[in-house]
């Protein structure tokens, strides 16, 4: 009757390990939800930008078919790549506010484990 006795307390150990433990589930879920929310954020922002590329694209294309002269498509062409170039720069400049928030957020949680 003693080692029925003995097995209950090793029954609710796993138990109390979980309950130890879910605080951490709980903060690794909220990261990802943060995590999430910022690349939406820089995915919409992408697509965004591509869509602005795509018209400036076709714009350009318009207007080349259009043009009376090879200066004329010569400038319509560099108006295009300026374009592209400026919306280039915007992703890049998107990529590094995400990867800087990304290092910010996970600076702060080291240093909230830490005072912990």
């Amino acid at each position: 009757m003693t080692d029925n006795v003995t097995l209950v307390p090793n029954i609710l150990q796993p138990t109390a390990a979980l309950k130890a433990f879910a605080p951490m589930g709980i903060k690794f879920w909220e990261n990802q939800e943060t995590a999430l929310a910022g690349l939406r954020e820089f995915a919409d922002g992408w697509f965004a930008r591509r869509h602005k590329s795509m018209q400036a694209a076709l714009e350009a294309a318009k207007h080349i078919g259009d043009a009376q002269t090879p200066s004329d498509i010569l400038r319509e062409y560099q108006n295009w790549l300026t374009r592209e170039a400026e919306l280039i720069a915007e992703d890049g400049k998107a990529y590094q506010q995400e990867v800087l928030a990304a290092g910010a957020h996970l600076i702060a949680r080291s240093e909230a484990q830490q005072t912990d």
